[in-house]
């Protein structure tokens, strides 16, 4: 079982996958985590954004991932990164890379390694779309703007809600008018809307849905 969960930022879908991991005692692969690793090396390094070989000269010092039940462990030269991929900017970075085509195709491939043929509930933002394509569970969660930006606001500190929200609609902005893999749902994407609704509603929801879309698959 390969379940796909894709999703704005500050939609919850992280905190819902990860449940799900645990619930169904399956791997939990964080691909935005993943994405921030490559974003803070590019930043330690001073790689030129705007040079695509300086870019996916990345791989080759590419982090060490390891996935396992509720964790997505990202690690570089022996050390686990955390604290240093979290952060507006480091986001900010990861979607510019996200946003260079030949850097994305490879990410995708890079992610196809990482699980192969192995159960795993993998969230990120095109998860359902390019990634596991043919995951028989998908999933788009999203909120409204403001309830997204306000969560975020909730987990930060040092910036202002206004700050936030216009970070957001930027992020969304450039990452739906991507060339390629731009942001959307998978066609058979199911949306799930958790705008008002406590995180213990959604996972219900979700939970719904995939048992489900489990009865289906053995009729």
């Amino acid at each position: 079982m390969k379940i796909a969960i894709d999703g704005p930022a500050g939609s919850g879908k992280s905190t819902i996958a990860k449940i799900l991991s645990k619930e169904l005692n399956l791997p939990y692969l964080d691909t935005g985590k993943v994405y921030r690793a490559f974003a803070y090396i590019a930043k330690e390094e001073g790689i030129d954004m705007t040079n695509t070989k300086q870019v996916l000269s990345l791989f080759d010092k590419a982090p060490v991932v390891h996935i396992s039940v509720v964790k997505t462990e990202v690690s570089i030269g022996g050390k686990c990164l955390d604290v240093e991929l979290k952060g507006e900017d480091t986001g900010r970075y990861a979607s510019m890379m996200g946003s260079i085509p030949e850097f994305r195709e490879r990410m995708v491939k890079f992610f196809r390694k990482l699980v192969g043929d192995a159960q795993v509930v993998a969230e990120g933002r095109d998860v359902g779309t390019h990634i596991f394509p043919d995951a028989p569970i998908k999933l788009f969660i999203t909120a409204s703007l403001e309830e997204r930006a306000r969560r975020r606001f909730l987990e930060l500190s040092g910036v202002s809600f206004q700050e936030v929200l216009k970070a957001l609609a930027e992020r969304d902005k450039r990452d739906m008018e991507r060339p390629i893999y731009p942001f959307k749902p998978a066609e058979d994407a199911i949306i799930v809307d958790t705008t008002g609704k406590s995180i213990e509603q959604a996972v219900e929801e979700v939970l719904r849905i995939i048992k489900g879309r489990a009865i289906k698959s053995r009729e």
